[in-house]
């Protein structure tokens, strides 16, 4: 008899072994199986639930990296439990700052190749772990001024708002001057006053107040935005959890059950053998 018919012959012997081990034992791996159910229904049901939110903001002052180590000073509150620290940072309550249970934040063109340069990704998912729905309002109001009080951050606001309203400024003058000089110009003045006769064409005039308008508009625009984090698409409620899950709760707990009558059924197997050689050696 050749080697791989023995082995063949020894595998068939096992899977009947076991077959013959299932049938012997049905009822009490089905009872085990329907505890371990039970069990995952109840902790599914008992423990606390979590829910992932994400809200949307945009910012052309932080960078990605930068804004990463500022949501990673808050998880570390978060993992030492210090969530006095943690409310003071966020300028909400305690009781806030205990249902909530992790911060992440990242541009969605992280890993997109037309967007290379860090400086150029201004929008970032914040996405949070909370432990209830409820604080999503002050923890979303929190998360922002948690942001824009930054020194650095503040820092850079003050300078493009200072920036801003100087250039609006200086428009506002240009304009002015040559709202002046239009006036001469149909009013007759500014030929007069001309010592040559000089040949002007008024709609050049008019364009380039247009032109400065346009450009204060524009400048107008990112003063009134200048704050560092304009809130896009806020929290959003949902109704499922994500974790637990409750297939992953059956499952892990039928499975501890089944297990649990596997280790039984070798524990007892073990003491047979063991009854069996100690008999053995007194029959010898």
């Amino acid at each position: 008899m050749t080697d791989a018919r023995k082995d063949e012959i020894d595998l068939i012997a096992l899977v009947l072994q076991a077959v013959r081990a299932i049938r012997s034992n049905f009822w009490l791996l089905l009872l085990f199986f329907v505890l371990g159910t039970a069990l995952g229904f109840g902790y599914y049901y008992s423990s606390r639930k979590v829910y992932e939110n994400k809200m949307i903001v945009s910012s052309k002052i932080m960078t990605e990296s930068y804004s990463k180590k500022l949501v990673d000073n808050l998880n570390q509150y978060i993992r030492e439990g210090n969530r006095t620290a943690l409310a003071s940072q966020l300028g909400v309550t305690e009781q806030t700052a205990l249902n909530l249970g992790y911060i992440k934040i990242e541009s969605p063109y992280s890993n997109e190749g037309e967007i290379s340069k860090e400086i150029d990704r201004t929008y970032f998912v914040i996405t949070v772990d909370v432990f209830s729905q409820d604080i999503l309002p002050d923890l979303q109001k929190g998360l922002i001024s948690y942001f824009e009080n930054n020194e650095y951050v503040k820092i850079r606001v003050n300078q493009n708002r200072e920036f801003l309203k100087t250039v609006i400024a200086k428009i506002d003058q240009e304009i002015k001057d040559l709202e002046g000089l239009k006036a001469k110009i149909y009013s007759g003045d500014f030929f007069q006053n001309s010592k040559n006769g000089v040949m002007f064409d008024p709609t050049v005039v008019n364009t380039k107040i247009i032109d400065l308008t346009r450009e204060r508009i524009k400048y107008q625009n990112d003063l009134e935005l200048v704050n560092s984090v304009q809130l896009l698409e806020g929290f959003t409620r949902f109704d499922k959890p994500v974790k637990p899950l409750l297939s992953l709760s059956l499952i892990a707990g039928s499975s501890m059950g089944i297990l649990l009558v596997v280790i039984f059924l070798v524990f007892k197997s073990v003491r047979k053998l063991l009854r069996m050689e100690e008999a053995a050696r007194h029959a010898a």
